[in-house]
């Protein structure tokens, strides 16, 4: 029932917005194969966990800072697409962050930079 607060109709509302995020991001990252709501069994080149969900907002409003911050310094004319990179102290290793929106122009710029474009 739609604005129910019980915790069961909570949890099916948290699934549906879950599995739909999922789709998107199946859809743009153009994975085939099992239609599953469990990411494990897509079979894809790639091995993906989507999120969705207030546990996200922390990361989203990082993101969202930085790039405010690099939109700031963009040069005009400057197409460049932005990715956001998080590393945290204790840890020689880092997350690369950008737009589902810019994964195309991500992928290409990055096969510029290490030479396979």
């Amino acid at each position: 029932m739609r604005g129910c607060k019980c915790s069961k109709c909570q949890g099916k509302r948290n699934r549906s917005k879950g599995d739909s995020k999922a789709r998107q991001a199946r859809k743009v990252l153009n994975i085939s194969g099992v239609n599953s709501r469990h990411e494990e069994h897509w079979g894809s080149a790639l091995r993906v966990e989507v999120k969705a969900g207030k546990q996200v907002g922390p990361v989203w409003t990082r993101y969202l800072l930085a790039e405010g911050q690099s939109e700031q310094a963009r040069a005009i004319g400057d197409p460049r697409p932005f990715v956001f990179v998080a590393m945290p102290e204790g840890t020689s290793d880092g997350l690369v962050v950008f737009r589902l929106s810019q994964v195309a122009a991500v992928l290409d710029a990055l096969a510029e930079n290490l030479g396979a474009a």
